[in-house]
């Protein structure tokens, strides 16, 4: 009894104790509207059935709720694969290894990833099928992540190629080089390659150019050639390509400048590993793959950079690139080969990005973004002569360990597998015609709000890039909120996208949000939008009167310090880098 007694005793303030922290916890973490968070905490013992299917309720309901008036970000809504796929979530499934590879894991959906993969090289030009003895056929797989793992892949696979690694599947079957055997006698700089990307590009390149320990051209500027940028007056390094005409025009690279700076470190023999957008992350816009890649032919000619012998092993000996050109094509790579099929239907010139270049190594597009997924997904594409070689070729799964990840996810392959074997080119031409006249619409609508205001001596900036689905405006809500974990009305409703931008002239940031027409996005949506629109900015120019302001041009603005010395120096403020995802 005196034992039982002092183990209720000892028990007793630790289980209060316990439940003390779980109650602090749920306190603590910011509070979701509409949801309890305390219906979802957990315990060391079973929640009831009843308890389950409350919060369980809860959460479809909060979920449902936010998906009519979803937004802010570029995930399309219309998906629809519960009736279809419902087993798979009864059984564990697994892609793990290349997918051209059965393996020993037999439980996996490689068979519909194949296919998945087939109909994106056809969409891009590349040829098919997918060959190991034909070096210009495709090689890629669906990805478990978004378009972040097919840039960390493709970056990856360029350093390592650029470096001089060896290809994997050599003719001679080594696998084992690490480093190519001797410098070049052309530079120093041979194997050392040197990103660019332009101040609208994703901030998952920043993330990964850190990671993977590449330079960028700004790094190796400020640190080496200080003072002797060849696009500014000054001389001083920009940290990233500059977008043509600045935060003010349509978001795509300036190509002359772009230019520039790859000849200046060409010339003293760097390889350019250069990444560019089909959609950047909050204007949506397009880079000029197809110019980039005509003008920077003769550069590289130039300076023995278009091809080159690498030295990989003793007397082994290939020829490739001395470049890469990556298409973060998040958004517009699976959309924008519709738009060109539709031909006169379209009066904008719809810009080319895929394998039919023949400059371009790899591509990669986010799939729950179009045509849309229930999951993160996408697909990451190359060349089988681009390939490098995986650093291990585990006997375990049975597989090559070609991709990324180890695991992967064999649910999207099938969801994917189950869009396309339901359309068809004459549907997804529709879709993306409709798409694009439900952007113009709502770009009209706004439009006209926008004279309303600028009547009154009101500015709320409404600007679209031709093609993009990303519309950009004035941010409604208090711009003098403290806490980010509480969010105006008008931005939680619509899962709105903030973003601030400094003016030359402004002391203060623009703040922003921009809106994406999906296929879900409908007029009725819209309407809706418009009208809490007004209701918003009546309040907010009623609290503060304000004049005129003549448009700008708008630049990107940092706090980081040029004097920063570091591994890969980029900046991680814009772009929506608190908010957004790819």
């Amino acid at each position: 009894i005196t034992m039982k007694a002092s183990a209720t005793t000892d028990s007793g303030p630790k289980n209060k104790k316990q439940k003390t922290e779980i109650d602090g916890n749920s306190c603590f973490y910011p509070p979701v509207v509409g949801l309890d968070c305390r219906l979802f905490e957990l315990s060391n013992t079973p929640l009831s059935e009843a308890h389950q299917q409350e919060a369980l309720s809860k959460l479809e309901k909060y979920l449902k709720e936010q998906q009519k008036n979803f937004l802010g970000y570029q995930v399309n809504e219309n998906v629809e694969y519960s009736k279809k796929l419902s087993f798979m979530l009864d059984i564990h499934t697994n892609n793990v290894g290349d997918p051209f590879v059965n393996g020993n894991l037999t439980i996996n959906t490689k068979i519909m990833e194949r296919m998945v993969l087939d109909y994106f090289a056809k969409l891009w030009h590349a040829q098919v099928p997918s060959n190991p003895d034909n070096r210009e056929s495709y090689w890629g797989y669906v990805l478990s992540m978004g378009s972040t793992e097919g840039n960390l892949y493709a970056l990856y696979n360029a350093r390592d190629y650029l470096k001089g690694k060896a290809l994997y599947k050599e003719p001679n079957g080594d696998l084992t080089c690490v480093r190519p055997m001797k410098a070049s006698f052309h530079s120093k700089n041979a194997y050392h390659p040197i990103a660019f990307y332009s101040q609208d590009t994703h901030y998952s390149i920043t993330k990964i150019v850190r990671a993977l320990e590449i330079r960028t051209f700004y790094e190796i500027g400020e640190n080496e050639y200080k003072g002797q940028c060849p696009i500014t007056e000054d001389g001083q390094w920009p940290k990233e390509v500059p977008s043509e005409n600045g935060n003010g025009g349509p978001g795509s690279i300036d190509v002359n400048k772009l230019l520039q700076l790859v000849e200046f470190f060409a010339r003293t023999g760097s390889p350019p590993l250069i990444i560019l957008n089909i959609g950047t992350t909050f204007k949506g816009a397009y880079d000029d793959v197809e110019q980039v890649g005509n003008r920077l032919k003769s550069i590289l000619q130039k300076y023995n950079l278009y091809e080159r012998t690498v030295e990989y092993a003793p007397d082994k000996c290939d020829t490739r690139s001395g470049y890469w050109i990556h298409v973060d094509g998040a958004l517009g790579a699976s959309y924008l080969p519709f738009l060109e099929k539709a031909g006169h239907h379209i009066r904008e010139q719809v810009p080319k990005f895929d394998f039919s270049l023949p400059f371009v190594h790899s591509i990669v597009t986010s799939a729950h973004k179009y045509p849309g997924c229930p999951m993160p997904s996408g697909i990451y594409m190359t060349k089988r002569k681009y390939q490098i070689a995986p650093p291990d070729d585990p006997e375990y799964i049975g597989s090559p360990d070609t991709t990324f990840a180890g695991s992967r996810n064999a649910i999207s392959p099938a969801v994917l597998w189950c869009y396309y074997a339901n359309t068809s080119d004459e549907l997804e031409i529709d879709k993306a015609l409709k798409v694009e006249a439900m952007a113009k619409y709502t770009e009209s609508k706004l439009k006209e709000l926008e004279k309303k205001y600028q009547r009154k001596g009101h500015q709320i900036w409404i600007e679209r890039t031709p093609l993009s689905l990303s519309i950009r405006f004035r941010d409604p809500s208090d711009p003098n909120a403290k806490d980010p974990n509480i969010k105006d009305p008008i931005v939680l409703k619509y899962s709105l996208s903030q973003m601030q931008l400094f003016v030359n002239d402004e002391n203060e940031p623009r703040h922003y949000v921009h809106i994406f027409i999906m296929q879900n996005v409908t007029k009725t949506v819209i309407d809706d939008l418009i009208k809490d629109l007004i209701v918003a900015y009546d309040k907010m120019f009623s609290l503060k009167q304000e004049k005129i302001i003549t448009p700008n041009i708008s630049i990107s603005h940092t706090n980081e310090k040029v004097h920063v010395q570091r591994l890969a120096h980029v900046p991680l403020h814009g772009r929506g880098f608190s908010g957004n995802f790819t």
